[in-house]
């Protein structure tokens, strides 16, 4: 039986052929022609704008004829689809695209081009000599040049994995800007409010950066019903602005941001193009990241290879999933040493593993012993301090799940710890879900937070951005809540943003196209320990690897 997901996609697949064929009908039609409307509106679901039609390309969903991409191409270009002002499809260097879609990304792009060759406000005066510069003799060479393009470039691009001191540079980037300009007007932003919180605590090390404002991307332009209260015509009153996360801004976004920059504003995005891509259509930061693209910036674009942060196998196996694949990946994993902090059981069950049921409730047990001991005043405000500590313990452990639904999905966990109950019978100490923008109560859509009291005295603890981007811990009623979700497991696509010491990371079979992303970006999640659990019939070795199947190399439990 289809899902509801599967009959929307179906319509959206059967209106858009219906107005290509009432606006161009085709010279040439074929079932090439027709599948290639159909990878395009699956593409599209993923947020994917375009299809690659180069003759190494991957065959993408919905493509069923053989010769792809030869007979595909050729059908296009008989289809007379591709010719003239009016087509809706375009067709540059093997790249297939929607023209909406085509266009406002080529006008982002060449904003953020024409943004990069002017001078920063702050510019080094010619002449300077480096005497009063803060010391970067601890830095990469990658990380001196980050330092040395903010000095120069209008658009600065910082790309890396895990551990490769993003954050470091950002922080060194900073501290030269405001040598050069102390009344430099600066903010950071990520798309998540995880994400902003995780920047703003790591830039206050530095007492010259600690009070510099950082919150969400949609509370930074002033999201409202219908569009953003910043724009070209009220711009920000910013010099400069550092972007995180950028791997989860999508076009629309994108293009909201910088219309909202007053023309002299530079801008710092940061982010790992080998995570997830946005939800949205236009994945940004990994078209800014293709080497045509990237080349365009010159040195305002740096890469950060080295790893600093010791990861142990984490940032090895992360490594080979991003570079080599998901084969390579699954061959090496079951012969790692049992010191190593990655491990993986292949279990044959649809059952809640018991050793993540085991650990989550432990987990509860901990966070509801530290809720109960939260000191609350007269005006119902909870002790910062404290409160801050017990929103730190999230950070502890996470279960993460590709998927909402299934037997291993979020809603699954849930039924299992919650039974099922209302939100008013949740138990203090569980941790919750913001899934709504609520600007009224500083909450931005994927906060986390807790359960504090049951019963009459039950209210929910987040931390709460103002407007002005300082941020204190407040104790919500959950009826002034619009969308909360318990939050005992995420999808890897909500944690994004986010770090935890401990993931354990539940992996069933999946027929996605966006596994090896999902996988990479749920690993990167994890600072200190990941646990896998696995089911065999995911993975897809390949006997040609000489690899043996997980059920000879791994552990596999029938529970």
């Amino acid at each position: 039986m289809k899902s509801a997901a599967t009959d929307a996609l179906f319509a959206l697949e059967r209106g858009l052929l219906a107005t290509l064929q009432r606006r161009m009908p085709p010279e040439q039609s074929s079932a090439p022609l027709l599948e290639i409307v159909r990878a395009l509106t699956l593409a599209l679901s993923r947020g994917d704008i375009s299809l690659q039609l180069h003759d190494e390309a991957e065959v993408p969903e919905g493509i069923e004829s053989d010769g792809w991409p030869r007979v595909h191409r050729e059908a296009l270009v008989a289809s007379g689809w591709l010719e003239g002002d009016q087509s809706v499809l375009v067709l540059s260097n093997n790249t297939l695209s929607w023209r909406r879609w085509h266009g406002a990304m080529q006008e982002l792009e060449l904003e953020l081009q024409r943004r990069c060759f002017q001078a920063p406000i702050h510019a080094t005066p010619h002449g300077s000599t480096s005497s009063r510069r803060t010391k970067t003799n601890d830095l990469s060479p990658e990380q001196q040049s980050a330092v040395h393009a903010i000095d120069h470039y209008g658009v600065v691009l910082l790309s890396g994995g895990p551990g490769t001191g993003k954050t470091s540079t950002v922080l060194h980037m900073l501290l030269r800007a405001f040598e050069n300009q102390p009344k430099l007007r600066a903010r950071l932003a990520a798309p998540t409010g995880k994400a902003a919180r995780r920047l703003q605590d790591a830039i206050r090390s530095h007492p010259k950066t600690a009070s510099l404002p950082c919150t969400t991307l949609h509370r930074l332009l002033e999201a409202r019903p219908g569009g953003f209260g910043r724009h070209r015509r009220n711009p920000l009153p910013l010099d400069l602005l550092i972007v995180d996360e950028m791997s989860m801004v999508d076009l629309e976004l994108g293009r909201a941001l910088l219309s909202a920059l007053p023309s002299h504003c530079q801008l710092v995005l940061v982010g790992d193009s080998a995570q997830l891509p946005p939800i949205g259509a236009g994945a940004v930061w990994q078209h800014l990241q293709e080497p045509a693209q990237n080349r365009r910036f010159n040195d305002g674009a740096i890469t950060l290879t080295k790893v600093y942060r010791n990861r142990g196998a984490l940032a090895q196996m992360s490594a080979l999933l991003r570079d080599q694949g998901l084969k390579p990946f699954w061959s090496q994993l079951s012969s790692l040493p049992k010191t190593s902090n990655i491990s993986v059981d292949y279990l044959k069950t649809k059952q809640l593993p018991e050793a993540v049921h085991a650990a989550l409730i432990q987990h509860l047990d901990h966070l509801k012993a530290r809720a109960s001991a939260l000191e609350i005043d007269a005006h119902g405000q909870p002790h910062q301090q404290q409160a801050q500590d017990l929103l730190r313990m999230l950070d502890a452990l996470m279960v993460l799940c590709p998927r909402r639904r299934g037997p291993w999905g979020v809603d699954a966990v849930h039924q299992r710890l919650l039974d099922g109950s209302e939100p008013q019978r949740w138990p203090s100490g569980l941790p919750v879900l913001c899934s709504e923008n609520q600007p009224e109560l500083g909450l931005a859509n994927g906060d986390l937070g807790i359960m504090v009291g049951e019963g009459a005295h039950q209210r929910a603890l987040f931390l709460s951005s103002e407007p002005s981007g300082e941020s204190r811990h407040a104790l919500l009623h959950p009826a002034r809540l619009r969308h909360l979700e318990p939050a005992l497991a995420l999808t890897i696509h909500k944690a994004q943003g986010c770090e935890m010491d401990k993931v354990l990371l539940l992996w069933p079979a999946l027929d996605d196209r966006q596994s090896s992303s999902l996988l990479y970006t749920a690993m990167t999640r994890a600072k200190k320990q990941l646990l896998l659990f696995a089911d065999p019939t995911a993975l897809d070795l390949g006997r040609s690897t000489g690899s043996r199947h997980p059920e000879d190399q791994g552990k596999i439990v029938d529970e």
